[in-house]
């Protein structure tokens, strides 16, 4: 079915979102 395809790209896109949120947060914590 579309929405649980658009589901399964909606919980992708957030899960690459939170993975470069907490990489950029490491990155200012060691500088």
């Amino acid at each position: 079915m579309p929405d649980l395809v658009f589901v399964a790209l909606t919980v992708v896109v957030f899960a690459v979102l939170a993975l470069l949120v907490s990489g950029l947060e490491r990155l200012g914590g060691q500088r």
